[in-house]
């Protein structure tokens, strides 16, 4: 099961330019040295401008692996301590997500278009189960109609210890004739479902048209 890595930053006022700059140049390298890493901006769902930097793993040995070898890489030593002393950014948050059992889709990306929501699972018992249950009816819609479903388990950060399902689309406009699709299959499905979870957050990725 695939392990993703996530950091969230925004720039400092004042420093647009150079933070932008920085992120696609660490980027490159994190690539360059055979990491799974896409980045993408946040179109809504938070206050600010968000910056979300994710990489891929197919698994904890890979991802202890290659973690410890970014650590110890000369190129990406220099890189992180020319952030330190030049800062343009802030790192607002950091995270690893975790795919669950009979959700899982692997190390490749889902789509430049993300729409997730966070969903916290209700404490009564027998919730999980159900939730688990309506996210896997809910993925056979959602496949049906065209997206690409995904279902992860957050650990730290802002939504530690929630349920991330996640939606992936190839474009704005793919996800706009999706949505009119599915919009009436999912309103029957959702009044169907048990109330088992509540919804926590819920935020849109794209990629940046600068960066």
């Amino acid at each position: 099961m695939a392990i993703a890595r996530v950091q969230v930053m925004t720039s400092i006022v004042g420093k647009e330019a150079e933070f932008m700059q920085s992120v696609a140049e660490t980027a490159a390298l994190m690539q360059k040295k055979g990491l799974r890493n896409a980045v993408r901006v946040s179109h809504s769902g938070v206050p600010g401008i968000e910056v979300w930097s994710s990489t891929l793993y197919k698994d904890w040995k890979e991802y202890g692996r290659l973690t410890d070898k970014m650590l110890k890489d000369k190129a990406m030593q220099k890189l992180y301590m020319s952030s330190i002393l030049n800062r343009t950014g802030e790192l607002l948050d950091s995270f690893e997500m975790v795919e669950v059992p009979g959700f899982e889709e692997g190390v490749d990306s889902s789509g430049n278009i993300i729409a997730a929501t966070a969903w916290n699972v209700l404490p009564q018992e027998g919730n999980a189960g159900n939730f688990l249950k309506s996210c896997a009816q809910a993925k056979e819609l959602h496949l049906k109609h065209g997206a690409n479903p995904r279902l992860w388990q957050v650990m730290g950060g802002r939504y530690s210890g929630l349920m991330m399902y996640a939606l992936g689309f190839e474009s704005f406009t793919s996800m706009g004739k999706w949505q009119e699709k599915v919009k009436k299959d999912q309103a029957e499905f959702m009044s169907r479902q048990p109330a088992s979870a509540e919804i926590a957050a819920q935020i849109i990725l794209r990629p940046s048209g600068i960066l």
